[in-house]
């Protein structure tokens, strides 16, 4: 009888913290990402790769656009596309080829077509949170190589990492690389027979001002 009573009581305490660890509170837990709001992506060397290596792209690249204060984790995949963020501006310059020729790249986003940023995961062991997987989706760009590429245009949903390196006591100085979580393929939508069927896109660069995450609970 007493060990049908502790049966029961264990069984009670494990239902009950099933429903705690279910309850809305626990949903409710999110990241914060502060300042948020109007960013400047700048990517150092951005590179888009073509022919397994043959043809390199490199230029600057300078993005605009914003991120939200606050991702709700547990709601984070089923929110509009966009909610987590959006770049509206692209401009990418000085683009020379790995064999010294010049070549142009345009990024086809803006304000009425904006590049909608997707929530994936954040990497770190709580409550530390150190970086952010995010996916631009539908990612444009057009590429003019007059050698061998010609005129191409691509479209893809590359992958990107926002880090956020420790601050001393919160204050000072605070530099995040922003990465593409690896090379990412994007393919060829538009072009002639000469046009690589896919491109790889790799950068790295920083995000300002400069973010960094809190955790909600």
């Amino acid at each position: 009888m007493v060990t049908s009573r502790r049966v029961v009581a264990v069984l009670s305490a494990a239902c009950c913290a099933a429903a705690i660890a279910a309850s809305p509170a626990a949903a409710r837990r999110a990241i914060r990402i502060e300042p948020a709001g109007e960013i400047t992506k700048v990517v150092e060397a951005f590179t888009i790769t073509a022919f397994g290596g043959e043809v390199s792209i490199i230029c600057g690249l300078t993005l605009r656009g914003r991120l939200a204060p606050q991702i709700q984790k547990a709601a984070a995949r089923r929110l509009p596309e966009g909610r987590m963020g959006q770049i509206t501006e692209g401009t990418a310059e000085g683009c020379r080829t790995n064999f010294g020729g010049e070549a142009r790249v345009i990024i086809l986003n803006n304000q009425e077509r904006p590049i909608n940023l997707r929530y994936e995961a954040f990497l770190g062991i709580l409550p530390g949170i150190t970086g952010i997987r995010f996916t631009k989706l539908n990612f444009e760009l057009k590429v003019d190589e007059p050698v061998i590429l010609g005129n191409c245009l691509y479209r893809g949903n590359p992958r990107l990492l926002l880090s956020f390196p420790p601050v001393e006591d919160g204050r000072g100085r605070r530099f995040n690389d922003e990465t593409f979580v690896a090379p990412s393929l994007v393919p060829v939508i538009e072009g002639g027979p000469e046009c690589a069927p896919e491109v790889t896109l790799s950068g790295r660069g920083r995000v300002m001002p400069p973010q960094f995450a809190v955790l909600l609970d």
